[in-house]
């Protein structure tokens, strides 16, 4: 019991001898405000960063919709027909009074335009059907262009021929025409030659070429002072004709032939 009223003594004199804690109002008031302002800007920052990102989500759609769309994408489909009868033929072969015409100039120069040695036919692998008579086909300018095609065959082997008749303005220089594959050749390219014929004509020819991922070809490009462009190839390669040739035929006089055969 003594011990007991002495350990309650003792705790109480302990008690009455500790200073009382001084409370800092100022620093609490401080230290609020300041958590009060961190929360406002967390906030703020949030707030920020919504309307940043609403504003991106904006700038997105908005390009978006300035953007093209893919014809693909929205071109209708019908089921139960296949993307081949859907598309249908890419044009209606034109056979007029022009494509009459080239066929004519092409039949009276045929026996000096053709080396001796060769016949022109069908060919078996890739059928034309009229061999070297001229369709008419829309340009990619809206006019019409005119090809010829046929095969090529002498003791050798076979290739391919490729003629085409299309109109520029008169005087218009010697370039590339507009959707064709091949272009005149420049001299820096290997066997190129290029001529002004009597007739103002302009012409090159690069026989025994070999485009990149292309297979050998001999190539003529000429434009007439009346504007009319010819282009000719004669192509080789593996599956193209029934036995190619090792070398496309023609050189450049052959080729240059053909530059003044037709007119418009």
């Amino acid at each position: 019991m003594m011990d007991n009223q002495r350990l309650t003594n003792g705790l109480q004199q302990l008690a009455d001898e500790a200073e009382p804690r001084q409370i800092d109002v100022s620093s609490v008031i401080g230290k609020a405000k300041a958590q009060q302002r961190n929360r406002r800007a967390v906030l703020g920052v949030s707030g920020a960063t919504a309307v940043l990102l609403a504003g991106a989500l904006y700038t997105t759609v908005q390009v978006s919709d300035s953007l093209p769309m893919d014809p693909a994408a929205a071109r209708p489909t019908s089921t139960g027909t296949t993307a081949k009868q859907e598309q249908g033929p890419p044009y209606q072969p034109i056979t007029d009074a022009r494509a009459h015409k080239f066929d004519s100039q092409l039949a009276a120069a045929k026996a000096d335009l053709i080396p001796a040695g060769f016949t022109v036919g069908d060919n078996p692998v890739h059928p034309v059907g009229d061999v070297l008579r001229f369709i008419g086909s829309p340009g990619p300018k809206g006019e019409v262009d005119y090809t010829a095609q046929g095969m090529l065959t002498n003791a050798d082997g076979t290739a391919t021929i490729q003629i085409w008749v299309l109109k520029n303005p008169p005087g218009t220089a010697l370039e590339h025409y507009y959707g064709q594959v091949f272009g005149p050749c420049v001299v820096s390219e290997s066997n190129c030659v290029r001529r002004t014929l009597s007739d103002g004509t302009q012409a090159a020819a690069r026989p025994n070429a070999r485009p990149s991922a292309m297979t050998p070809s001999s190539i003529m490009s000429a434009q007439r002072p009346d504007g009319t462009y010819i282009q000719v190839v004669t192509n080789v390669g593996e599956r193209t004709t029934p036995k190619p040739l090792a070398v496309p035929p023609f050189d450049a006089d052959q080729l240059f032939k053909f530059a003044t055969a037709f007119t418009w």
